[in-house]
């Protein structure tokens, strides 16, 4: 799951080469394909439409602060509750683009970005045994030292993912050791064939399932987006989706042509990602029910694949803070 199709720049050949630094950040996540990861540079078209992020430095936040996995971001002090309860946001895949589309914004969020590989096995073995854990007590510890507030703790948590970070996802809500207060999976959520079959079976996905019914009812958001990219021996995004919806007993609504549109904009966020990433996000279908929301996209390349990050701002400001914050 979550294969490998890297995205790169292409350069021409009188173009000066850059010096690489230690520290850069990597590129957008590879394009789920299944088997053996498979590289490939994305075409100019691809690249404007949606892997390209703006870069408009850190807003807020002063810099990424090393953990012992991943990297977090610490607003400022006035974020922090007196008694030390924060709202966290950990996004799994994506570090990079998420701070891009995030940090201008300033929406008073601890957020903690882990990139650990390009495939959903390697997010899931990241978060084995205690490291989980070890990473939630590291977040409490940096945000302590980076406020000044003693005992800072997470009050909310939120959990994203993108692509293959799905795994890490998995991992953690299967267990049911942390309380997650909303989850997001931006064209992330996928399944399992079973053996000689080219469909999920009942009973599959059930953490999801467990969530997905608990959010219809009104409980933690859960929002799920998916594209239209086909897999190659596992259920892609939007199979999954459907699945899950078929589960609830659930029907979503096809968007016409005419009413095609990507969620509204974060209120002052800069600039409109709908005209930054193009026909990138062409919303297709919709559900809508309790806190579950479900949103399908056209699209079957890199682009509409990135393109799905650039979604977070305005799921977080329109349909999780203002649920968090009640």
């Amino acid at each position: 799951m979550g294969g490998a199709l890297l995205l790169r720049r292409s350069r021409t050949s009188s173009a000066s080469p850059t010096p690489a630094q230690a520290s850069a950040p990597a590129e957008p996540s590879p394009l789920p394909r299944g088997g053996e990861p498979e590289r490939a540079a994305l075409d100019q078209h691809e690249a404007q439409a949606g892997c390209g992020f703006a870069d408009q430095g850190f807003g807020v936040y002063e810099r990424w602060r090393p953990l012992p996995l991943g990297k977090l971001l610490v607003p400022p002090a006035h974020a922090i509750r007196s008694d030390g309860g924060y709202d966290l946001l950990i996004h799994f895949h994506g570090a990079e683009p998420v701070r891009k589309v995030l940090a201008p914004r300033g929406m008073d969020l601890v957020i903690a970005g882990v990139d650990v590989g390009t495939r959903s096995s390697e997010y899931a073995r990241a978060i084995e045994g205690g490291s989980w854990d070890a990473l939630l007590q590291a977040i409490d510890r940096e945000v302590e030292s980076a406020s000044g507030s003693v005992g800072a703790r997470v009050r909310r948590l939120v959990l994203s993912s993108w692509s293959a970070g799905s795994g890490a996802i998995g991992r953690i809500i299967e267990r049911g050791s942390s309380h997650v207060d909303a989850l997001i999976l931006l064209d992330s959520l996928y399944g399992s064939y079973m053996p000689g079959q080219t469909s999920l079976a009942q009973g599959q996905l059930a953490p999801y399932v467990a969530l997905a019914n608990a959010a219809a009812r009104g409980a933690p958001v859960f929002y799920l987006t998916h594209t239209d990219i086909p897999t190659s021996g596992y259920a892609s995004t939007k199979e999954a989706a459907t699945f899950l919806l078929r589960e609830l007993g659930a029907t979503p609504i096809a968007v016409t042509s005419s009413g095609d549109e990507a969620p509204s904009a974060a209120p002052g966020a800069p600039g409109d990602r709908a005209a930054e990433a193009g026909d990138a996000l062409r919303l297709t279908r919709m559900y809508d029910g309790g806190s579950l929301y479900v949103r399908g996209y056209a699209g079957a390349g890199p682009g509409e694949h990135c393109a799905q990050l650039r979604l977070l701002p305005a799921i977080l400001a329109e349909h999780v803070l203002p649920a968090l914050r009640r």
